[in-house]
Formats: C-alpha cells, sequence, structure tokens
C-alpha cells in the first residue's frame, strides 16, 4: 500500500488495542496555544520551500475539500476520536492507523466546528527509527506527485510544498518523521483573521519551582 492510497477497512472496533492515554499524548492539538501555533505554521529552518501546481490531496481528497464524511467513507471507522471542545470550542480529532510492511501510520485528522483545518501523519518503524533511505523515498514521493525540484541539501529531509489554493505539505523530522497538512483558502484566511491578536497564556515553570523545593 502507498502512503497515499487507502483500502477500505473493515468495521472493527480496534480501540481496545490502544488506550485512551495513548491518542491523548500523540494528540498534535490539545490547548489553545496548539491550536493557534498550528493555524499560523511555517515550515521549520532549512525546509525546501516549493510551489505546486497540482492540488495537495490526502488519497484522492483535496486537502481543502476533506470533509467528515468523506473521510469517514476513504477512511471507514475511526480508530479513536478525541472531543477536545472543552479545551478548544468546536475541536474533534479523528485518528486512524495503518501499515506498510515494518511501517506504521497514525494519521490525526483535525476538525473545527465540522471543518477539516489540519492532519498529521506520523511514521514509526519497528526498526526503531525511519531510515535516511525510506525519509528520501518520502520526499522523492511528494517532490514527484506534485511536480516539485528535490530538495539541494540531500542530508535535510525537510519540505514545504504550497498548492495553488494555499494549501501546505510539510515535513517534521524530529524523533519520528511526520508529513503535515495544513488547509488553505479562504477558512483558513478567516481564522487567522480570527486569532491574530491571540496572546498565549505565560506557561508555569512547574520544574523551576520543584527544583526550588527540592534541591
Amino acid at each position: 500500500m502507498g502512503l497515499f492510497s487507502f483500502k477500505k477497512k473493515s468495521k472493527i472496533d480496534k480501540t481496545s488495542s490502544r488506550n485512551a492515554a495513548f491518542y491523548n499524548r500523540e494528540n498534535h492539538i490539545v490547548s489553545m496555544d496548539n491550536f493557534v501555533e498550528t493555524i499560523f505554521q511555517e515550515a521549520e529552518e532549512g525546509s525546501a520551500h516549493r510551489k505546486s501546481n497540482k492540488r495537495l490531496v490526502f488519497g484522492k481528497m483535496p486537502i481543502d475539500e476533506i470533509t467528515e464524511e468523506r473521510l469517514s467513507e476513504v477512511m471507514d471507522k475511526s480508530d479513536f476520536t478525541i472531543d477536545n471542545s472543552e479545551n478548544i470550542p468546536g475541536h474533534k480529532v479523528y485518528f486512524y492507523r495503518d501499515t506498510a510492511g515494518y511501517y506504521k501510520f497514525l494519521f490525526q485528522f483535525h476538525f473545527l466546528n465540522g471543518e477539516f483545518f489540519f492532519l498529521k501523519n506520523k511514521i514509526s518503524s519497528s526498526a526503531a527509527v525511519v531510515s535516511a533511505e525510506d525519509k528520501t523515498k518520502v520526499i522523492t514521493q511528494l517532490t514527484t506527485k506534485y511536480a516539485v525540484e528535490d530538495r539541494d541539501d540531500k542530508d535535510n529531509y525537510l519540505i514545504q510544498i504550497i498548492d495553488s489554493h494555499g494549501n501546505i505539505a510539510y515535513t517534521t523530522d524530529t524523533v519520528y518523521f511526520y508529513i503535515n497538512y495544513l488547509r488553505g483558502g479562504e477558512f483558513m484566511e478567516k481564522l487567522k483573521a480570527k486569532y491574530a491578536d491571540y496572546e498565549p497564556e505565560p506557561e508555569e515553570d512547574e520544574f523551576g519551582e520543584s527544583l526550588d523545593k527540592y534541591l
């Protein structure tokens, strides 16, 4: 199975194999601060910026046309769902898992008031880490699929692709390797305008307080 083609899965409740704590840890957007940081996301320093005339898609769904209904049709029943409305009004996350050989994929689709805005695809390996060779395969598939130039720095696995509708695909290379998709267009512009003056709450220095208490 390719990275961007998906086979219909049987409707089996698989949540018993992963508890809620696992998905809560994996959730990329927990707080309002996370949400605002994500919608104003800029690719990591060192990313190769590329513009594509082709529309970014997940499977056959254009990124800015993903809906809960279409997602259900393409991916079938979600493995887990988080209703995060207590922290971010109207925020819901659908998780899906898939495998390809010894690689695992964990997709999280983020919706706000029923509108899709962000997808994070975590790629992990039973071999502990995703190899440089396979990261290169991912980048090559992205650059080929969207007809853009590859990176100049072959030791750098960061790339950002922007389509004609303002949708963005970008990679993150940390402990795990991620492909992220951020919706563009009018919906995202409205979100950015709404939260342009948002100020994050000051973070409490719990670690520093512990040091004062125990050292």
